[in-house]
């Protein structure tokens, strides 16, 4: 059951990544009551959504990343640290006892990168939708459309068993630290690629975003905790795309077993 698998993932999650999941979001509670705009996540300010351009370009403006980094960096820290406990875990096992700690800071710094990316992009969408949109919620709808119509797609699934691979590491001197840094690369690369979509919508959700981030963690936790090679929660089936065709069992290349 969902709920069974979910509360095992949880109680399988390291102490130290439950404990920096709760400071993420006891940081984003603190940090939205001292926002001037406190109907975004963000410091987003916008006078009026529908403006054009020139209302983009003032939000912009307004809105520089130093604005929007912290609640940003507090937001990944409280959902994504629960989803590195098995990159983390094989990490540590696979590391020298005294290269163990700068191998999970390279690898920790490696996967922040692709974040910091996708964050910058996924900011400057958001401000496109709200600026574009003749109300709030309408940008809202779309960013949910958007996070469904990619968490059914194959592409997505490509990268969510991209995420369960093991990288190579080196065990010794800093051929070991770089080789920390790569997977946590690699790591940030996929995981981003796979969640960028459900990112967006607490971007836009109003007062409502901090519980949907709390439900979105959940749901990445559950999706990811599912077993290599296992189809996400929601996707397309192969019947239904474009030149897919379901095999049968125990055939080969669309012939069913045992014909020539």
């Amino acid at each position: 059951m969902p709920v069974k698998t979910l509360i095992a993932a949880l109680r399988d999650t390291p102490w130290p990544l439950r404990c920096a999941s709760l400071l993420g979001w006891l940081g984003l509670i603190a940090l939205e009551r001292r926002l001037t705009a406190p109907g975004y996540c963000g410091a987003w300010v916008l006078e009026r959504p529908g403006g054009g351009w020139d209302a983009l370009t003032g939000a912009l403006w307004l809105n520089p990343p130093a604005q929007w980094l912290p609640s940003w960096l507090l937001m990944l820290l409280a959902m994504m640290a629960p989803l590195l406990a098995d990159p983390l875990r094989q990490l540590w096992l696979r590391s020298l006892a005294r290269k163990r700690a700068l191998a999970l800071a390279m690898f920790c710094c490696g996967y922040l990168v692709p974040w910091l990316v996708a964050g910058l992009l996924l900011h400057l969408l958001g401000l496109a939708l709200l600026t574009f949109s003749a109300a709030p919620w309408q940008a809202f709808v779309v960013a949910c459309g958007v996070a469904g119509l990619w968490q059914a797609a194959p592409q997505r699934l490509r990268g969510l068993q991209a995420c369960h691979r093991q990288p190579r590491l080196s065990p010794f001197g800093w051929p070991a630290a770089l080789s920390a840094l790569r997977a946590g690369l690699a790591a940030g690369v996929w995981c981003a690629g796979a969640c960028w979509a459900w990112m967006l919508p607490p971007l836009l959700a109003g007062p409502g975003h901090l519980p949907l981030m709390a439900a979105i963690g959940l749901w990445l936790l559950l999706e990811r905790r599912r077993p290599e090679g296992a189809p996400p929660l929601l996707s397309i089936p192969k019947a239904w795309r474009p030149g897919g065709r379901e095999r049968p069992a125990g055939g080969v290349k669309g012939h069913a077993a045992g014909s020539p």
